[in-house]
């Protein structure tokens, strides 16, 4: 899937895998998009579509109110093409199975958002410079310089448009292709081939970069649920470098390619790692959520918490009771004979009781203000919502905890620990057990 433009780079590039393809045995598309930024934009995709056509290759164009879009994104006119255009790549290679999308990014482009992102600010691996190849994305002419393209079509007489638009300084990357760098050139004539050699020297020291960072990822980061989990701990010992790296593959990895991270965010999750508050949340572009629970980071797209109402089940007798907005299941069960003939569980997967002392009807609810519990083995009475947070139980686990109780006293925090009550003894007649057979993952 080839994506054209109609200029003369696009075009370039179009052509020469046309002449591949026959040779290697590859198939083509190609994909247009019409920005609606100029009033020729209409003639530009007649044009590439007249190209496909000539080509023997099927041609999808899309049109796009690209002002538009910008002032919906919040974002420049720039970046919401750019944004659009890979939209309708992706969209084109999967509807016809394409295996790459092939851009038409060459060596002058490279130099030129080497220089962008200098003066915008960017990270080490922003200095890298334009990839030959970015996952499903190849491009072929990155080694080759505008010269070379021109000199290509014009020796063939191919034709192409001109977007008369790149010939000014409205933008960025105008200012710095047609203002900044002639000015370079006139002292240092082989600049672009010193800025190419340093981005090399980049990438070698990116990709060793890149092997520590994955060793740390292979300890630290889980997927489950489609959200990542990452060990805050893990992070804390790593170089900040090595952790923001982790992090940054983690967000792209949950929103993919569509989505520029900028070192704000990047800043911003470093902090909610290092901060003393272990529960915090915070929401990123394209609907991406980070959230803190005590020694784990979860990221996740579109999936805020529900909110969960209290909760009251009874329990009349013996048997299962299912639990599903806790996502838990329980087996209560009576035995009758001499209690102190049998080991017991230690209270977190199952909890025993005097039956006598507890009869039913029981009640299994949701944690409420105020509740108090006396922890089995200790003295007095603790607020539930404190003894949670010392066992730091995520804020998203407590939502749906459940209480396993008797008339105003709290018998069992499931998962956690049985209080004082009802203790099975030698004048025990029958015992009570309660366990818990399914639990979500925390």
């Amino acid at each position: 899937m080839v994506g054209v433009s109609g200029g003369p780079d696009s075009v370039a590039l179009v052509r020469i895998l046309g002449l591949l393809s026959h040779e290697r045995g590859f198939w083509l598309a190609v994909a247009h998009l019409d920005h609606g930024l100029r009033a020729e934009s209409a003639e530009d995709a007649a044009f590439v579509e007249n190209l496909a056509q000539e080509l023997g290759v099927e041609c999808l164009v899309r049109r796009e109110d690209i002002r538009d879009l910008a002032v919906q994104q919040g974002v420049s006119i720039e970046e919401a093409g750019r944004r659009a255009r890979y939209a309708l790549f992706d969209d084109v290679r999967a509807r016809l199975g394409a295996e790459t999308i092939a851009t038409a990014h060459h060596r002058d482009d490279a130099v030129e958002t080497f220089f962008l992102r200098i003066l915008r600010g960017t990270s080490i691996q922003g200095l890298g410079g334009i990839r030959p190849k970015r996952e499903r994305i190849i491009r072929p002419l990155i080694a080759a310089t505008r010269a070379q393209i021109l000199e290509f079509l014009d020796t063939r007489h191919i034709p192409y448009r001109i977007d008369a638009s790149n010939l000014g300084v409205g933008t960025d990357r105008n200012f710095i292709r047609n203002r900044l760098l002639p000015v370079i050139a006139e002292r240092f004539p082989d600049f672009s081939k010193t800025a190419l050699r340093s981005m090399s020297l980049i990438r070698q020291e990116e990709a060793f970069l890149d092997r520590v960072a994955a060793g740390i990822s292979s300890r630290a980061v889980s997927r489950s649920h489609g959200e990542l989990a990452l060990d805050t701990a893990a992070l804390m010992g790593a170089d900040r470098v090595v952790a923001a790296r982790v992090l940054l593959a983690a967000l792209y990895d949950t929103s993919g390619p569509g989505v520029r991270w900028k070192r704000r965010h990047v800043e911003a999750a470093l902090a909610a790692i290092s901060s003393d508050n272990p529960s915090s949340q915070l929401d990123f572009p394209d609907g991406i959520t980070l959230t803190r629970e005590y020694d784990r980071i979860r990221i996740s797209r579109n999936r805020p918490s529900p909110a969960v109402p209290p909760f009251t089940v009874e329990v009349d007798g013996p048997g299962i009771v299912p639990l599903d907005c806790a996502g838990m299941r329980f087996e209560f069960r009576v035995e009758e004979g001499n209690p102190m003939t049998r080991d017991y569980p230690d209270g977190r997967s199952a909890a025993v009781f005097d039956a006598d002392q507890v009869p039913f009807p029981l009640t299994l609810r949701s944690v409420g203000p105020g509740d108090r519990f006396r922890p089995w083995g200790l003295d007095g009475a603790r607020k539930v919502k404190k003894i949670l947070i010392d066992l730091k139980v995520p804020v998203s686990v407590r939502r749906t905890l459940p209480l396993l109780v008797k008339g105003s006293e709290i018998l069992w925090i499931p998962g956690i620990r049985r209080s004082s009550a009802a203790p099975v003894g030698p004048e025990t007649r029958s015992v009570l057990e309660v366990r818990l057979w399914e639990q979500p993952e925390h």
